[in-house]
């Protein structure tokens, strides 16, 4: 078996349910499932049922982590509107890599839909770390401009769609600071995977159509999408089951071989692989170096995903497929925590 080794990987865009949905993600099974990825370094999203507005809530995070966690966790901050006053302490967290907004509807309670209060937000970020957007259609348009207005660096999360690959394009020939991320499953799956997969298919923004699928890959392509970030959102069974489903599929422990099996497929490169997992996250979110860190794997040696699983919720939307380049081995500052695939720790 002839192994590459590569640097360890970053996911910018993660939620591990830790404090307040454990049932289903904490930060200890998260990070065995990100160490079974290959993925050293993580950013956890703010939308827990307790969601990450406050100091108080930051530091909780914080400590539950460098507790449990077996991979570096770094988090991204919260906002309602209306905690614009702790906006300047919490930028300057090293731990704290960007705000997140949430102008579209997604689990937890920060949307912000009203302009004026989006405003007030952007105004009061005066961090040069990213504003991170969910934000869809003319929602993303009104946030680009804001972020235009006030001279903010941006970020658009999880992009699905064709006119939102379009409007960052446009944005970037501006000259203005923003960049962009897309979903391994919005590039592994559309629509009709919702007909066979039924529930455990469901995530927001929503699996489009295959035109929008080709336009994901003709912004990677062209650089307009800068990253790929998996949304890790686990469920139990019983959740994505339900009627209506719980929006979300974890992502931690494929999103790696599901981008070597691009590049096997000739529609990346190697070298892309690394850029959209490791160069341009940790250039956009400023992730720390991590000294005598990497992983191997063999970029052609296939395998079929299937359980068992460390994510906690214990299901992969990808289940049955062959994909290439499991990683064997991950090695963090020096000390060996897979080994032939198996988590060591």
């Amino acid at each position: 078996m002839a192994l590459t080794r590569f640097p360890g990987f970053i996911d910018a865009h993660v939620h591990l349910r830790d404090p307040g949905a454990t049932h289903k993600e904490d930060f200890y099974t998260g990070s065995r499932a990100a160490l079974a990825g290959g993925v050293t370094q993580v950013i956890d999203m703010p939308n827990n049922p307790t969601p990450t507005i406050s100091i108080e809530r930051l530091a909780e995070k914080i400590q539950l982590a460098d507790e449990k966690a077996l991979v570096d966790i770094f988090f991204h901050y919260g906002t309602n509107g209306m905690n614009t006053e702790t906006f300047n302490e919490a930028a300057a967290n090293p731990r704290v890599k960007g705000l997140k907004l949430y102008c579209n509807h997604t689990t937890g309670e920060m949307l912000i839909e009203d302009l004026a209060l989006l405003e007030k937000v952007f105004a009061a970020w005066t961090s040069d770390k990213p504003i991170l957007l969910h934000a869809e259609g003319t929602q993303l348009a009104a946030a680009i401009a804001l972020g235009y207005l006030y001279g903010r660096r941006l970020h658009v999360c999880h992009i699905t769609q064709a006119i939102e690959v379009e409007l960052v394009r446009l944005a970037k020939a501006k000259g203005q600071p923003i960049s962009a991320g897309t979903c391994p499953h919005h590039l592994f799956m559309t629509e009709k995977d919702r007909e066979i997969k039924k529930g455990y298919a469901t995530m927001k923004p929503p699996l489009g159509p295959q035109s929008d699928q080709d336009a994901l890959w003709a912004g990677l392509k062209d650089g307009t999408i800068d990253i790929v970030e998996t949304d890790h959102a686990p469920h139990t069974r019983e959740e994505k089951e339900a009627d209506p489903p719980a929006f979300g599929v974890p992502g931690l422990e494929t999103v790696v071989s599901l981008m070597f099996t691009a590049a096997k497929d000739g529609r990346i490169s190697e070298d892309d692989v690394v850029r959209f997992l490791h160069t341009n996250p940790k250039r956009i979110f400023d992730i720390p170096d991590q000294p005598d860190t990497y992983v191997e794997l063999d970029p052609e040696k296939s395998y079929v995903v299937a359980p068992p699983y460390e994510s906690k919720c214990g299901w992969s939307a990808y289940e049955g497929m062959t994909l290439f380049g499991k990683p064997e081995t991950v090695v963090l500052r020096g000390k060996r925590l897979l080994e032939n695939g198996t988590i060591t720790s």
